[in-house]
């Protein structure tokens, strides 16, 4: 009997179409986000700004950035942005969408002195990577049955018409 109706659920696909405003409001309910380093430098992130990557799977995360450093013993507060581009991954068990495969485009701080500027850079956009790929942007609700059996694996991201398209099936 289960045979007779696989056919019926393989060909089934589900498009999903998240919004950059839901994106948005999702992050916007994470941030301001910090961490500290080695009592020498704090890091917080704020205003995350969210733009649909048109005709690709990416999505580009602009972020403030503020830093308080120690330099020389003596505390510094420093200010500037910095931009993540990311896709988007999948979790059939919790069915949630999560930013993923960050890559760190830039970090953009005036007044880090030039020999810690390669390290503060690495901490930076480890600690901006973890928070941007840590919590789940969307998650769908099952509303029917054919919607369950379809939200298993993950077929194609694309962003198109400011949005982000998600196929998912069998």
């Amino acid at each position: 009997m289960r045979g007779l109706h696989l056919p019926y659920i393989k060909d089934r696909r589900y498009e999903v179409v998240i919004t950059q405003q839901q994106i948005d409001a999702s992050l916007a309910k994470r941030f301001p986000l910090s961490k500290k380093y080695l009592l020498i430098l704090d890091i917080i992130y704020s205003n995350p700004r969210v733009t649909l990557l048109e005709g690709s799977d990416r999505i580009k995360v602009g972020l403030d950035a503020n830093l308080n450093i120690r330099l020389n013993k003596k505390p510094k507060k420093l200010s500037g942005g910095c931009v993540i581009t990311t896709g988007l991954r999948y979790n059939s068990d919790t069915q949630e969408f999560f930013l993923d495969k960050a890559q760190f485009d830039r970090l953009e701080i005036k007044g880090i002195p030039d020999e810690y500027l390669e390290e503060v850079t690495q901490i930076a956009s480890k600690s901006a990577m973890e928070f941007i790929q840590s919590k789940p942007v969307y998650k769908l609700k099952a509303k029917d049955i054919k919607t369950t059996t379809a939200k298993l694996l993950l077929k194609n991201v694309e962003v198109k018409d400011q949005s982000v398209h998600v196929t998912l099936g069998l």
